[in-house]
């Protein structure tokens, strides 16, 4: 098929997924029962082999040229560890497709910088549908032209069913690198993601609901893994913390929405248990410069006995982790950065829409969100979401957490699953599973 009319009939399947939409969505909703009764028995044991072992093999096939694409900023740090680990095993190997001014510098010819628009939310990816289908049409031009040993799709399941689809026709084999969550809210998409020759997971359940479903999924570990050393490297010097003292980590998100609609919040909790207990001390850190800016007016207004006790971490996090006693946590990957290094997490996420909320609430299939509690199947890390989110509560639920019984049980099943997510390997076993799907 020729690239416009590939493009044009690509264009076609979006319009009428779109059209579907709805009755697709409220399929769904009617199965949501069933759906989530499967959810709480997939296997979520323990693999049998070492992943800490298993990503040391030599190259079995080689690798001449590589078609990537990853668009958005969140896989790039996955995109720069897996072409670390190619580049290693292929010297020779030409890497081109869509990404980043980063992964440009390691060397990848970058068609789009996708990575770098940060594209979130249906207004976003509406606005950018010319770019998109700019960037169909040039991917299967050069599928047509260069015929790439493989095509490897990093997370942004949107366009990449795209690419895949015809990466797929053509014959070219595809690994699509961390599958997307369609057991959480769209298991219809899934018809796409199985015309992937290697469909790899990163949460060991995964690999259950996909290979039920005819995909060729392959659990690789979780990329968290990879990253924990190598971040906390790149920070300032964590400030010196009294030991005699108990430390709270006050982790508000990275983005300013996220920002403002939980840092008063996760205030007026400290405030509460500071009132409880006058050993408690709290710790922002934050790596984002600007994110002081976001935060000033939340942090001046805060009502606490005196001004050290809220102590400001200024391009730091990973560092500052270890230290602390236990954290209120906005966003899902902070839930397992805090875990992995041991402090339990107590997930917040406001949404200042109370419509906002109970959509959310009907479309997720899963009775968690965070990705501790979705790993062990259990509410191991409480999660306070939505509209209306109590700050006794939130400070309760962290007070447990600090000494006791309950402090105990949460650390003894982090510890249990702690390999899962915290294992370094996964860029390594990406890269091995590229080449496994290669023709001979």
């Amino acid at each position: 098929m020729m690239p416009l009319l590939t493009t044009l009939h690509e264009f076609a399947s979006a319009m009428l997924d779109l059209l579907l939409g709805l009755p697709r969505h409220a399929l769904a909703w009617a199965q949501k029962k069933s759906r989530l009764h499967e959810f709480e028995n997939l296997r979520r044991e323990m693999p049998v082999n070492d992943l800490t072992n298993s990503a040391s093999a030599p190259p079995t096939r080689k690798i001449r040229k590589l078609f990537l694409s990853c668009g958005d900023a969140s896989g790039e740090a996955h995109a720069l560890r897996l072409m670390t680990h190619l580049k290693a095993r292929h010297p020779d190997l030409q890497i081109a497709g869509f990404g980043s001014q980063a992964l440009a510098d390691r060397g990848m010819d970058v068609w789009q910088p996708l990575a770098d628009l940060n594209v979130m939310g249906f207004k976003d990816v509406l606005a950018q549908l010319p770019l998109f289908f700019r960037c169909v049409y040039q991917f299967a031009k050069a599928i047509q032209s260069e015929k790439p040993d493989a095509v490897v799709l990093i997370d942004y399941p949107g366009l990449n069913r795209h690419l895949l689809r015809i990466a797929s026709r053509k014959g070219i084999p595809v690994v699509d690198y961390i599958a997307p969550q369609l057991w959480a809210w769209a298991p219809w998409r899934v018809r796409d993601f199985k015309k992937a020759d290697k469909l790899l997971t990163i949460l060991p359940f995964e690999a259950d609901w996909f290979q039920r479903r005819g995909a060729h999924p392959e659990y690789i570990g979780h990329p968290l893994g990879d990253g924990l050393a190598a971040a906390a490297a790149l920070e300032d010097a964590p400030p010196e913390l009294d030991p005699a003292l108990t430390w709270v980590g006050i982790l508000p998100g990275s983005r300013r929405r996220e920002i403002r609609n939980n840092l008063p919040l996760l205030l007026e909790a400290a405030v509460i248990l500071r009132r409880r207990n006058s050993q408690v001390r709290f710790v922002l850190p934050h790596l984002r410069d600007e994110a002081w800016s976001w935060m000033a007016e939340a942090l001046d207004s805060v009502d606490l006995p005196d001004a050290e006790t809220i102590l400001r971490a200024p391009r730091c996090f990973h560092q500052v982790l270890p230290q602390l006693q236990a954290a209120w946590v906005t966003s899902g990957t902070a839930v397992l950065e805090t875990a992995a290094h041991r402090v339990p997490p107590v997930l917040v996420y406001h949404i200042p829409s109370a419509f906002t909320t109970w959509l959310y609430r009907q479309m997720l299939a899963i009775p968690f969100v965070g990705g501790l509690n979705l790993l062990t199947g259990q509410r191991v890390c409480p999660e306070h979401l939505g509209a209306r989110i109590c700050p006794e509560q939130l400070a309760d639920d962290l007070e447990q957490r600090l000494d006791g019984d309950c402090r105990k049980d949460v650390l003894k099943s982090i510890e249990h699953w702690h390999r899962a997510f915290a294992t370094p390997g996964p860029a390594a076993r990406a890269a091995q599973a590229i080449e496994s799907v290669l023709k001979p």
